[in-house]
């Protein structure tokens, strides 16, 4: 049995205290940890998980101004929905991040024009810790909040529309238990939907537009406008007799290829949702009934005699020359689809 087992190094400590020191694999970064282990008399100093190496450089680094006595300033854009979580319970947050990095943080008062918060230190890299620790609290506080919006190919139209109405009219003639109008989705509202955000002032849904139109570039070599099949019927979860989402599947390698990158591009601007901050790859699909949009919406369905007898129903054949960047849950705000923030036609 190796050594390290029988006879680890130890460490004595006050009140005649004797301590086993770990050593950690290299592979875990040992390498860190076991450098300051190996000097003892230095004392336990904890690993710097903001060091500037560990984090690619941050655009707005490039904004920190010098005052003329030599002191730095950083007016860093943040929503105000933010405000609250960076403050604190009185101002506890506030005041750690201030003390972990030695600077001033001054967060706009909620009836204040400016959105900016200023950071202020004597030394530039102080305040580039403090945006960096900002930076992920504002991260972790998004994860908390509901999407505000989502990326669309709509399919509110031709043949798609058709199918979709028919389809519908023939399950409520079925007159199935449980199943009623209020479950489908809307005629008007029918679409793909390759991306959900949180985007909680104008600025950062500009920003999401300014993404957008980024994201053509991957559209070079690729067939447009893309062509869409859909076809069958599939639900979310495993057992069809308690269904919260019945969709309809739908086949385009391409423009699977173009959402998967989008996917990825908006996973570095950290407006991502949680659930889309989580995925590899998106799941095309087209929904036909969820359960949400009943008022009481906590119930599932049975949907066993849909996929029984309209498991193939096919909808036909769709063509995507555009996608666009919608709100949730604004149908009802405007006449046709949802309410548009930005869009990319092609």
């Amino acid at each position: 049995m190796s050594r390290n087992v029988l006879a680890p190094p130890t460490q004595r400590l006050s009140h005649n205290r004797n301590y086993r020191v770990n050593v950690v694999h290299d592979d875990f970064g040992g390498s860190k940890w076991n450098s300051k282990n190996q000097n003892p008399s230095k004392g336990y100093e904890e690993p710097d998980l903001y060091a500037e190496d560990d984090y690619e450089d941050d655009s707005a680094e490039c904004n920190i101004e010098q005052l003329p006595d030599g002191s730095y300033k950083l007016a860093l854009p943040v929503a105000k929905s933010f405000y609250g979580g960076l403050i604190g319970f009185k101002g506890t947050t506030k005041r750690r991040i201030e003390t972990e990095t030695k600077t001033d943080i001054h967060v706009p008062r909620q009836n204040d024009i400016s959105n900016d918060l200023l950071i202020k230190s004597n030394d530039r890299s102080n305040v580039c810790a403090a945006l960096r620790k900002i930076r992920l609290l504002i991260d972790s506080l998004r994860k908390r909040m509901k999407p505000t919006h989502f990326l669309a190919v709509p399919l509110n139209s031709g043949q798609v529309q058709e199918r979709f109405v028919e389809l519908r009219q023939s399950i409520l003639d079925a007159q199935l238990p449980g199943i009623d109008t209020e479950l489908f989705i809307s005629e008007r509202c029918i679409h793909i939907t390759l991306g959900v955000y949180v985007l909680l002032d104008d600025a950062e849904r500009k920003k999401a537009v300014n993404e957008l139109e980024t994201c053509r570039q991957w559209l070079s070599g690729l067939s447009t406008p893309f062509n869409l099949k859909i076809k069958g019927l599939e639900i979310m979860n495993d057992d069809p007799s308690s269904i919260r989402v019945l969709y309809a599947c739908v086949e385009s390698p391409e423009l699977q290829q173009f959402a998967d990158k989008c996917l990825k591009h908006f996973q570095t601007t950290g407006l991502c949702a949680t659930d889309n901050n989580q995925r590899d790859s998106i799941k095309l699909h087209m929904t036909v009934m969820n359960c949400r949009y009943r008022k009481d919406n906590t119930n599932a369905f049975d949907g066993r005699e849909i996929l029984k007898r309209f498991g193939d129903f096919d909808f036909g054949t769709a063509q995507c020359n555009e996608i666009h960047l919608c709100v949730l849950k604004s149908s009802q705000e405007v006449e046709d689809f949802y309410k548009i923030t930005g869009s990319l036609a092609f």
